[in-house]
Formats: structure tokens, sequence, C-alpha cells
């Protein structure tokens, strides 16, 4: 069976997760997962795209981006995640038996709503807090966007959005 194609909307905002190879923890290492921050970073400005929010987490990432007009969501994920895997490689010295760095083709999810992206967004930035990784919501994680929404939206409203869409189960 062949693969299904993702359709071309332009203009569209997605939700994005890409895992790593069996699940390894590659990103645990922070030169590794400021890797993966940088290329978002940098296609960001050359794909013509807007990074609405971003997570590493050790063994996979979450972003939420509006793909504007330049270049479809199969284009972006392609290029941000080879070139990654690229890094990752070097990093390691792998030059001639590379190390596989993703597990499958990315999961993507258009955004359908304003309800959804909040939904989206605060899924993202609580992802460290969730983890364990950071011990309160508002932690700042160093491989996510959460020091600028902060700044930009205020603690209080940073607290009231993950109040909302924060799990029941948490």
């Amino acid at each position: 069976m062949g693969r299904t194609h993702r359709p071309i909307i332009s203009g569209a905002t997605y939700f994005v997760t890409t895992t790593a190879y069996d699940r390894q923890r590659w990103f645990a290492q922070a030169e590794l997962a400021q890797i993966v921050v940088d290329q978002w970073k940098h296609y960001e400005c050359d794909y013509g795209f807007h990074l609405d929010t971003y997570c590493v987490m050790p063994d996979h990432y979450h972003v939420v981006l509006c793909v504007g007009e330049r270049k479809t969501i199969s284009e972006i994920l392609h290029v941000v995640d080879s070139y990654v895997a690229t890094l990752v490689n070097q990093y390691l010295g792998k030059w001639e038996r590379k190390v596989k760095v993703w597990q499958g083709r990315p999961w993507d999810e258009v955004i359908r709503s304003e309800e959804m992206y909040w939904q989206k967004i605060a899924y993202v930035l609580l992802n460290p807090w969730r983890a364990r990784l950071v011990r309160e919501p508002l932690d700042l994680y160093p491989f996510s966007d959460i020091k600028e929404w902060i700044e930009r939206e205020g603690e209080e409203a940073m607290l009231e959005l993950f109040s909302r869409y924060r799990r029941q189960s948490e």
C-alpha cells in the first residue's frame, strides 16, 4: 500500500509530533536537543513559516506552526528532520554507519479551531512538567519557548491557560 500524501493547505496551522527511533533518548543530551531547536528556528526564516510554540523532549518533539504560503508541511518537516538527523550523526561521529534518528513519519494534525489551537499550545508547553522534567508548570525548560510565552502573555494568563487545558488526571 502506498503512502498517503498530506494535502497542501497553505496558511494552515499544524500540531506536529516527531518521535526518535525506538524512543532513543537522543535529546536528553543538551547539545542534541539544541540542534532540534536551532533547525526549527533556522528554517522558520528560510521556509517562511511561523513557529508558534515548540518543545524538545528527550525522545520526541512537538511544534505548533503556521506553514505560510511558500512551503508545504511535508517540505518543512522533511528539511528540518533530515538536517537534524545529519547534524546528530555528525555530532555522534557517525560518518559511515549512520544511526537512525527518527521513527517513521512525523505525525501532523491541522488545527481547525481557536479552541484546538489553545489546547495544543498548552499541551506542548506543559509537556516538560507532565514528564517531570521541571517541578512546576511555569518553570523554564531550556528546549521550549515557555519563557517567551510567559514574557508575552504573563504568568497569570499562562496559569489560566494551563488550568483550562490540563488533563483531568494531572
